[in-house]
């Protein structure tokens, strides 16, 4: 059975004059289904625009009038993201200068094309560059309509670490499971890079460290750990490590979790993402001797601290699979005996392995920053909870200068 794509269309009212209403009339015409026309206006929609727009899809038409170009634009993806659009007709005159706008405001999880009808000359200075900057200072300014707030621990000392966990308040992510303060970026999600970067800029300002220097672990779902400044392996990492005072060392999460590591006598780091993957893998243990083997760190210096993720109750796991935790520690394992699938304690699966490398039961917090990603909507991302599209925090950790 074929899924039908869901269509919609952007116009921009201010191209077009009363001459060019039957080719306007043409181009609204599809052969799809339109979830959504919003028609954009410098001032107001003229009639003749909005009269054709709602002849062919009444109520399906949303007037943005009295806006700039950018902002317009903006309004109109957010509006077709909301009624989850696949794929979006442009339909204006300046059909290089809309393009150019697409390339930074879609990502490949949207198809799209523009639809010009004659020609609007486009400025000789116009580019993509100069779009690009344009659109990167339009989100500089943009309100969040919330407060950024992150997770610390105590157990990290402050005058030789910066550390936290964002959460998902304070960003420009309107899209319901990624709002707001979405971390990642990814081709198979609507949120575009500008807007991501944008988020990490505020992050980076409410947690006083410089963004340029933030490295993201890929959470590939293995048990790399990479150190900054090396060859970065070829099939991924999902770990971070450094002891540079110019490295910021990060790991997203949406219900696995992030690990961070610090050693204030060696004063070396790691930011670490360790789902269930990841945790059979034995990647906690890994990033104990990536630390010992690259920076000399001894395991009782360490301290670490887990960020939020999935708890034991809801955390249900396939009955057949529970053996390789039981091999970690047989009381990662819970209600085993009930309907249904049992669950399993992640973090007293990676509090199990970073003490048998020789970390110290009390060098270790798994309580103060991990909070249930499912159990907190309003304060965090949880891809069990929401399924896709789904938003990802981070965990991120740097020496001060």
């Amino acid at each position: 059975m074929t899924t039908k794509m869901s269509v919609g269309i952007v116009l921009f009212s201010d191209d077009f004059e009363e001459s060019d209403r039957d080719g306007v009339a043409r181009a609204l015409d599809q052969d799809k289904a339109v979830n959504l026309c919003v028609l954009l206006a410098s001032g107001t929609v003229p009639d003749f625009i909005s009269g054709t727009a709602r002849d062919k899809f009444q109520d399906k038409v949303f007037e943005i009038p009295n806006i700039d170009f950018i902002s317009g634009f903006h309004l109109a993806k957010e509006k077709h993201d909301s009624a989850m659009c696949q794929e979006i007709k442009v339909i204006c005159k300046r059909g290089k200068e809309v393009d150019f706008l697409c390339q930074v405001f879609f990502t490949p999880a949207i198809q799209w094309n523009v639809v010009s009808i004659g020609e609007r000359k486009v400025p000789q200075n116009e580019t993509l560059e100069t779009i690009t900057e344009k659109v990167k200072d339009y989100f500089s300014n943009l309100k969040a309509t919330d407060e950024i707030k992150f997770l610390q621990s105590s157990l990290i000392p402050d005058d030789v670490f910066f550390h936290g966990f964002s959460t998902r308040t304070g960003g420009l992510s309107t899209i319901p499971g990624m709002k707001s303060l979405n971390m990642i970026y990814t081709t198979a999600k609507r949120d575009p890079r500008l807007l991501i970067q944008e988020n990490r800029r505020r992050l980076a300002i409410k947690a006083k460290f410089d963004v340029e220097t933030l490295y993201v672990a890929k959470a590939v779902h293995g048990n790399t750990v990479y150190e900054i400044g090396m060859d970065p392996p070829e099939d991924g990492y999902d770990g971070v490590t450094s002891n540079k005072n110019d490295v910021t060392c990060a790991a997203p999460g949406a219900d696995c979790v992030i690990i961070l590591f610090a050693d204030p006598v060696k004063r070396a780091f790691a930011a670490v993402h360790s789902g269930w993957k990841g945790t059979v893998l034995k990647i906690p243990a890994i990033a104990v001797q990536t630390l010992q083997d690259r920076f000399g760190s001894q395991a009782k210096d360490m301290l670490v601290v887990m960020g939020p993720s999935i708890c034991k109750n809801c955390f249900d796991f396939g009955k057949d699979n529970v053996k390789q935790f039981e091999n970690i520690n047989p009381n990662c394992v819970l209600n085993k005996d009930r309907e249904g699938n049992p669950t399993v304690d992640l973090k007293l699966a990676i509090r199990t392995l970073l003490q048998e490398e020789g970390v110290l039961a009390e060098h270790i917090d798994d309580t103060t920053c991990s909070l249930c990603t499912v159990e907190h909507p309003d304060q965090l991302f949880s891809y069990r909870r929401d399924g896709r599209p789904f938003g990802n925090q981070i965990g991120f950790i740097g020496l001060r200068s």
